[in-house]
């Protein structure tokens, strides 16, 4: 029985160390080597410039341009540009011209069926106002900073913040954008919104490669297969 009990003993003090290696192996992370770089164009209406622009339904109108790249995970960012047919705010602004500069983050959230996102936007934007200034009925007394009668250009930048939507069917997607954009007013030199704008249009979505997958081919002659979503 001694002679069991010792065997059985010696098993037992072998098997540990056998235990105490054994690890469990985690699955590999991948990560995704492609991406959608979606090429926008639509229109786009603009008050321009709140502060400037009080009149009722005076918004300006023109063509807009994206570049979109990311969207298969959680974030994607954007450069646009925006340029806007001139219009007049009579009496103090005449043939108004404008045009905007940005870039944006979209936060991707996805609809259940897969085919639909929405996005909170935040970035930021360079934006020109330029015009025929008269000074009539100025109230921001603006005539301290530019002549009566003259040709003014303004320069400023803004904060973005809004959201979008984006419906996608095949190679193409639907887009519509609602953006606010945040500034210093002149006149008064607060911190306000100064332009709320609206942009829709249509994107035609590419897959490219992502930066990891780049950076992965630069360095190893073995690509890894992974998926990424449509």
């Amino acid at each position: 029985m001694k002679s069991v009990l010792l065997l059985l003993s010696a098993f037992l003090m072998a098997s540990l160390p056998m235990r105490a290696q054994v690890r469990v192996v985690k699955p590999v992370k991948t990560k995704p080597l492609t991406t959608r770089l979606g090429l926008g164009a639509g229109a786009a209406g603009s008050v321009l410039f709140l502060s400037r622009n009080v009149k009722e339904n005076n918004e300006a109108y023109g063509f807009h341009l994206s570049l979109a790249y990311g969207g298969t995970k959680l974030f994607r960012g954007t450069v646009e540009y925006t340029q806007y047919k001139s219009l007049d705010i009579a009496p103090t602004w005449y043939n108004v011209k404008a045009n905007t500069i940005e870039t944006n983050l979209h936060i991707i959230a996805r609809f259940s069926e897969g085919k639909a996102i929405f996005y909170p936007i935040f970035g930021l934007s360079y934006n020109v106002f330029s015009g025929f200034y008269t000074g009539v009925r100025d109230y921001l007394n603006l005539n301290t900073l530019y002549e009566d009668n003259s040709d003014v250009k303004t320069q400023w930048w803004g904060i973005n913040a809004g959201a979008g939507y984006e419906y996608f069917f095949k190679r193409f997607s639907f887009f519509a954008d609602y953006k606010m954009r945040m500034g210093v007013s002149e006149g008064y030199n607060e911190f306000n919104i100064l332009d709320v704008c609206l942009s829709a249009g249509l994107r035609m979505n590419l897959k490219v490669p992502t930066l990891y997958g780049l950076y992965r081919g630069t360095r190893s002659r073995y690509t890894l297969k992974t998926e990424s979503n449509p």
